[in-house]
């Protein structure tokens, strides 16, 4: 798998990754939500989909949650902007618009490149 390194790209993972979430922050105002459980679809270091059981309508509110998961050995913990939701059958999809730092954004490249690398080469025969 290659990558350009000024690229954006996209993982679309085989097999969606297990997460959870919270809620930190609508409009401007901080707050403390439960934990609520998700997958994730994709990821890329701008943004991610996610799919859970729960409704959050993420417009006309300006929603940021909070994502942890663990890719390979490593826990990420990241805060997104939800940006659409699509509503499937008992289940809802979200797009995140994630802020991430410059080194946030290289350690999550790294482990989706390492992530890629290793689940690839398990698919073949």
């Amino acid at each position: 798998m290659r990558f350009k390194r000024q690229e954006a790209f996209r993982y679309q993972f085989g097999q969606p990754l297990p997460c959870t979430f919270r809620i930190v922050r609508i409009d401007n105002k901080e707050i403390e939500s439960d934990k609520g459980a998700a997958e994730i679809h994709d990821i890329s270091p701008r943004g991610m989909r996610i799919k859970t059981s729960l409704d959050i309508p993420p417009r006309p509110r300006d929603i940021q949650i909070e994502v942890t998961f663990m890719l390979n050995d490593v826990e990420f913990s990241f805060i997104g902007t939800l940006v659409w939701q699509r509503k499937t059958t008992g289940d809802y999809y979200y797009g995140l618009q994630l802020l991430l730092s410059f080194q946030q954004e290289e350690i999550l490249i790294r482990e989706i490149k390492r992530y890629a690398v290793l689940h690839n080469s398990r698919q073949r025969p």
